[in-house]
């Protein structure tokens, strides 16, 4: 993976100045697997490992990719984009062309996401993605900042757990790699999430007997997906989101004050 000096810099900087500041406080944690670029075998290996335990993933694509060979063996073809939407997953945003977004133009980024968008659209009935990740990781404060009103949330590859008051414009995850596993340490992460009561997004790519070196064995993610499952809740990231907001709008309407009864009552 990619890091220029904006990424490293946005990284950084990120931990203390946040786009889209988010209360998280789930009580016993909750869990998201996510897939990058979204090589087929993310969802035949994959998706079918997560749907084994009544589970759902979260698929970030670039839709211009489809059809192609990659290091990462096939890609995703459009079948698959309407196998993993009709089975329940998330498709998420990864910018039509795979840009770096921290060495684009925030205007060159919208109007690419924007393709991404119409080509989601037309493929599925007017589907528009709520989730983005940043290709590569890489992600620069103007372009953190322009996709903040654009999307829900927009997942880096910063490691950590969210929780507290996190950035849903770049959320923390945790690598699960077939050339770094450790199992020992990915479930003591998730432990720790669970006692903190927060948010941890696992992201791989390829799920393969021999994977790249960004993906996993399906051995592996098994490992992970029957771990975590047992300990938190496991959502897709846009379902997370959407419950964080919706526990936060119920905290503001506790905390309003009572409106003045009308006179004359």
């Amino acid at each position: 993976m990619r890091g220029s000096l904006s990424t490293r810099l946005t990284r950084t900087v990120g931990r203390f100045v946040r786009s889209q500041p988010a209360r998280i406080d789930w009580p016993g944690g909750v869990v998201s697997f996510s897939f990058d670029d979204f090589p087929r075998s993310a969802l035949t290996e994959g998706g079918a490992i997560l749907e084994k335990y009544r589970l759902r993933g979260t698929y970030y694509a670039a839709l211009s990719l489809a059809g192609q060979d990659s290091d990462m063996g096939p890609m995703f073809d459009i079948e698959d984009i309407r196998a993993a939407h009709d089975r329940g997953h998330e498709l998420g945003c990864h910018t039509y062309s795979h840009l770096d977004c921290s060495r684009t133009r925030s205007a060159a980024v919208l109007a690419d996401i924007s393709d991404n968008t119409a080509a989601f659209s037309a493929l599925l009935d007017g589907f528009v993605p709520v989730s983005f990740a940043f290709p590569f990781g890489a992600v620069s404060l103007g372009a953190r900042r322009a996709l903040a009103g654009r999307f829900a949330s927009c997942r880096g590859i910063a490691a950590g757990i969210n929780s507290g008051t996190a950035d849903l414009a770049h959320l923390f995850s945790k690598q699960v790699y077939d050339r770094s596993f450790d199992e020992a340490e990915l479930c003591r992460l998730v432990d720790r999430n669970y006692r903190i009561g927060g948010w941890l997004i696992f992201f791989t790519h390829d799920v393969a007997a021999v994977p790249s070196r960004y993906g996993c064995t399906p051995d592996q993610l098994e490992r992970m997906v029957a771990y975590a499952g047992e300990r938190c809740d496991v959502l897709p990231v846009s379902e997370v989101v959407g419950r964080l907001r919706r526990a936060q709008a119920g905290l503001r309407r506790q905390r309003s004050p009572l409106s003045p009864m009308p006179l004359g009552i």
